[in-house]
């Protein structure tokens, strides 16, 4: 595996770490409060997502890999597209009462608008590039009009949450406004990462994929420090 490979998987262990420090934190905070479940369930699957993702990168060796690879890089793509959707909770949570937000209109809402992301993995379902497999890099192939469509609702999810945030950050007493404030750059820090990601993606670029990595890295560990404040 050459170097930037090795760099890449490295950047995603680190986020595993981060994220799952970060969820177990929270849930020992307040774990019956909605607004704590639904941060430890951003953090859970942020680092569930990037386990599943180091996991399949590292399968570089077996004799028929596309039955193991690909379920695998699903599931990545599942938990993924869930870290969003978790985060608009956490505001619905916040500008609502608890009882609204976890309503059928908002959190029903967000279910469907999960598995509209979801579902088209399972119909044009990604291919494993056997010739860069057998130079030991795992490079899967997702359908590009597919892997745009996802990509642009995860960001704009990321945007809505960082947008309110920003409302939310007007209307909150000083700590609080501190908090919020952390939270803010956070996602902003994520949803950059994101972006840089769909960049590198239609590129191919392997150098803005680790990028990415890294600014999801310091956006997870910016939403944790806002717990501390």
């Amino acid at each position: 595996m050459d170097p930037l490979n090795v760099l890449k998987i490295i950047t995603a262990i680190i986020t595993v770490v981060i994220a799952f420090i970060g969820g177990f934190l929270e849930l020992r905070l307040n774990p019956k409060n909605w607004l704590n479940r639904w941060f430890v369930l951003f953090f859970m699957s942020a680092s569930l997502a990037f386990l599943t993702y180091t996991l399949y990168h590292l399968i570089t060796d077996v004799p028929d890999p596309v039955p193991v690879i690909i379920p695998i890089m699903l599931t990545t793509q599942v938990l993924y597209n869930f870290a969003p959707v978790a985060l608009v909770m956490t505001v619905f949570v916040l500008e609502k009462y608890e009882k609204i937000a976890m309503s059928l209109k908002y959190l029903g809402t967000m279910m469907v608008l999960f598995i509209i992301m979801s579902v088209g993995y399972f119909i044009l379902i990604p291919e494993l590039n056997m010739v860069d497999y057998a130079a030991g890099i795992v490079n899967t192939e997702t359908n590009r009009g597919l892997f745009i469509f996802v990509n642009l609702i995860r960001i704009a999810l990321f945007l809505y949450v960082v947008y309110r945030y920003a409302m939310i950050n007007k209307k909150v007493e000083q700590e609080t406004k501190k908090r919020v404030q952390w939270f803010f750059i956070g996602v902003l820090l994520i949803t950059g990462g994101v972006f840089i990601n769909l960049i590198g993606g239609l590129i191919d670029s392997i150098e803005l994929e680790i990028l990415a990595l890294i600014f999801i890295d310091i956006g997870i560990g910016v939403i944790v420090r806002g717990f501390f404040v």
